[in-house]
């Protein structure tokens, strides 16, 4: 029963303390915004998984609006590529057209990079509305063991609060007999 509680309060709490403690706007449920930028006639929102890009690759999540209209664009037919140019020595990645297997425009890439550095991630959006190249600046790093603090927290909160809750409930049955 305790063994429950406590496993029950650090999921409730881990949930309940993980949007105001990652700082992370999410999309397609798990990837990083890291670009929402108009220009032209759209306007692009990038995310990655991880939520920071590492060798060998970074996933690319797209949606593309028109600047008018809050939604993704759904009337018309979107053509996107992506090319990529790195560091000195690197080998880059394209033209390479983006795929559309989600409803309500919403494309996906996997990005390759072979070393780290600064790369370009250049996007070129193409439609009846026009073309457009966006460039996404990127620090690419090694991938890392990342310490998740947030659930760390959550956890340590939980064990607390259970612990708390636990030596009053027993201190009410001591004075109660």
């Amino acid at each position: 029963m305790a063994f429950a509680t406590v496993a029950f309060a650090a999921a409730i709490t881990a949930s309940a303390a993980s949007p105001w403690v990652a700082g992370a706007a999410e999309a397609n449920g798990a990837s990083t915004i890291i670009m929402d930028r108009t220009q032209g006639s759209y306007r692009m929102v990038v995310g990655i998984i991880p939520a920071r890009p590492v060798i060998p690759q970074t996933h690319l999540a797209i949606q593309v609006f028109d600047v008018a209209d809050p939604r993704p664009l759904r009337d018309t037919e979107v053509r996107m590529t992506v090319i990529t140019s790195g560091p000195p020595g690197s080998t880059g990645f394209g033209p390479h057209q983006v795929l559309n297997e989600q409803t309500l425009r919403y494309f996906e890439v996997d990005v390759p990079f072979a070393i780290t550095g600064l790369w370009d991630v250049s996007v070129t959006v193409a439609s009846e509305r026009g073309e457009e190249t966006f460039v996404l600046p990127l620090d690419v790093g090694e991938p890392g063991a990342s310490i998740q603090w947030i659930w760390i927290t959550a956890v340590l909160i939980a064990i607390i609060a259970v612990g708390a809750w636990t030596w009053l409930t027993l201190r009410r049955r001591n004075s109660a007999e």
